[in-house]
């Protein structure tokens, strides 16, 4: 932490990184000069290029090729967890362990990212977002190389969940696209930066697959070293230079703390939170297992064949959007839920029952899971969302560590089982998981506002919904005005024009600064 605050400290002063924060007569000045040539590294690796520093007068413009930027970054970075997946006998022949020993590499993987989510993430509302973004990709790359060429499984293991930890720069970049992007086209662009999230994970599969069926499968780890450090340099040429959203600093453990405060205060999110462990555990465990399946009699495919089911889960990208369109954005979110999950529950007993001696039933369940879940997991967010519009960030941590977590859980359940019991053996796991996130939506409504029961009523449209919550919001002079205020005051734009900025404030400042807006207005 010390080291990375001399960072900030060389990008707030010595160069000028930021226009915002250098004095006007250091503005175009060349690389600082030190005896030492440490600073002076750090000062090449971290200088900013004049058309991406900050400029108050005239912030960065985003483009559309910035964000296939951000896109691109997003899917190779995170792509990084899933390389290992295809090629998990590989890694067990290597290093001379048994598929289940080898599974603890994509447990690791899931481990380090959650913690990741938990610890890193948060910081990104304190520092400047590229230094911070910059050197999280350069470290991880670096690092990157000790994968490549190491020959004992515990160090593949430890540098795997190291590694992990610092891939989470995509979920950086989200609300500095939120920050950039104009308003009419937040949402759009914010879909095609979540979109390269979703392509990363199929796309490391299927060039695992690819690579590893004609060359070593250390060469899938040689490409993802080349790709970080291209993301590293891409990002160093185009990444603008956006200022703190907190530059006064933000006590960090009383944002972690204010996460825990929101989960136990808001039954919904609970809800969402335990149905999303119980569909990423059943996720995590098919995608592992199928691996040691396929592998095996009485298929024996090779690793590209392998590697080539990931294809099915583009059929959900497309269908997705179309889903919300006209199914979620129609019906409250939990009729999705409800939904997704039966959609999942079907395809995985097909899979799990059919999947030993057929294998048409694992692709049915690869692309009823794929479908299922993903029209589970936006239903979700849309619920969720709606909680506290200002504490945005922190319900999408939350969120996103119990799904996480649950990744965590169905990669080492699953494996454990399969090593026991086979095939069917982790299957029938995933449809305990599966059943337990039907009987969560079933224990509480969508307008019960107590932790269990259907208070409100059982109506599945949105109509009433959206008018009684309308209601609701101008009586109380919250979340209406907050709204309103977005769109016709520019709020937001007061505060870097994000939501997600002032998310980053705690409980009582958010409810201080509510309070006097709606006094003022």
């Amino acid at each position: 932490m010390a080291f990375y605050g001399t960072l900030v400290q060389l990008h707030d002063s010595n160069w000028p990184c930021s226009s915002s924060t250098a004095s006007p007569e250091r503005k175009d000045a060349p690389f600082p000069s030190s005896p030492t040539k440490w600073p002076t590294i750090l000062g090449l690796i971290f200088y900013t290029p004049k058309r991406c520093r900050y400029d108050p007068a005239n912030p960065p413009r985003f483009s559309i090729w910035l964000n296939l930027l951000f896109a691109f970054a997003g899917a190779f970075t995170v792509a990084n967890l899933y390389y290992n997946h295809p090629i998990l006998h590989l890694l067990a022949q290597e290093f001379g362990v048994s598929n289940e020993r080898a599974s603890l590499i994509p447990t690791l993987a899931q481990a380090g990212y959650a913690s990741g989510l938990l610890f890193l993430c948060p910081l990104g509302d304190v520092f400047p977002r590229r230094l911070y973004v910059l050197s999280l990709v350069l470290f991880t790359s670096t690092v990157w190389l000790g994968l490549c060429l190491t020959n004992s499984f515990a160090v593949f293991c430890s540098l795997t969940l190291i590694t992990s930890v610092t891939t989470v720069t995509p979920q950086l970049m989200l609300p500095l696209v939120g920050d950039l992007a104009p308003p009419h086209r937040r949402a759009s662009a914010l879909s095609l930066t979540s979109s390269g999230l979703l392509l990363g994970l199929l796309f490391a599969r299927l060039l695992s697959g690819v690579v590893t069926e004609y060359t070593s499968w250390r060469n899938i780890y040689w490409l993802a070293f080349g790709l970080q450090y291209l993301i590293f340099a891409l990002l160093w040429l185009f990444m603008p230079d956006y200022p703190s959203t907190n530059p006064d600093g933000i006590n960090y453990f009383r944002i972690l703390y204010s996460i825990l405060q929101i989960f136990v205060t808001h039954p919904l999110l609970v809800q969402a939170c335990l149905v999303g462990f119980c569909t990423s555990t059943t996720f995590t465990s098919f995608w592992t297992t199928l691996t040691f399946l396929l592998s095996a009699p009485p298929y024996d495919y090779s690793t590209l064949v392998i590697g080539l089911f990931a294809l099915i889960g583009i059929a959900s990208m497309f269908l997705g959007p179309l889903w919300s369109r006209f199914v979620t954005d129609r019906f409250i979110p939990l009729f999705s839920v409800i939904i997704g999950l039966i959609i999942c529950m079907v395809g995985t007993c097909i899979g799990t029952y059919t999947g030993t001696f057929t294998v048409a039933g694992p692709i049915v369940q690869a692309a009823f899971l794929d479908f299922g879940i993903q029209t589970a997991v936006i239903a979700n967010r849309s619920a969720i969302y709606g909680i506290l519009p200002l504490a945005r960030n922190r319900i999408n941590t939350a969120y996103m560590i119990s799904a996480f977590c649950g990744q965590l859980t169905g990669t080492a359940v699953g494996n454990h089982n399969f090593a026991r019991g086979g095939w069917i053996s982790s299957g029938s796991t995933s449809v305990g998981f599966l059943g337990a996130a039907l009987l969560l939506c079933v224990a509480r409504g969508p307008r019960e506002k107590r932790w269990v029961g259907w208070g409100g009523g059982w109506q599945i449209r949105k109509d009433g919904d959206v008018a009684k919550k309308g209601d609701e919001e101008k009586a109380s002079g919250a979340g209406g005005e907050e709204d309103s205020a977005d769109n016709s005051q520019g709020v937001d734009e007061k505060h870097g024009r994000d939501e997600t900025a002032v998310a980053v404030a705690d409980l009582t400042k958010i409810d201080e600064t509510r309070d006097a807006g709606t006094g003022s207005r």
